[in-house]
């Protein structure tokens, strides 16, 4: 019984692990990076430089 437990946690484990890749992967072919729902300092700095005249 145990084993099937620690089985069964190990599964959830890589499983959600596994998930977490897709979402990134999915999100970076639409050019967006990870952090993009977040107010960080890479997306600010990005959008300062879009918004620069050359």
């Amino acid at each position: 019984m145990a084993l099937f437990v620690n089985i069964l946690i190990t599964a959830a484990i890589i499983g959600l692990a596994f998930w977490q890749i897709v979402k990134v992967v999915r999100r970076s072919k639409q050019g967006k990076c990870a952090a993009c729902d977040y107010k960080c300092e890479a997306q600010k700095m990005s959008l300062t430089a879009k918004r620069r005249p050359n």
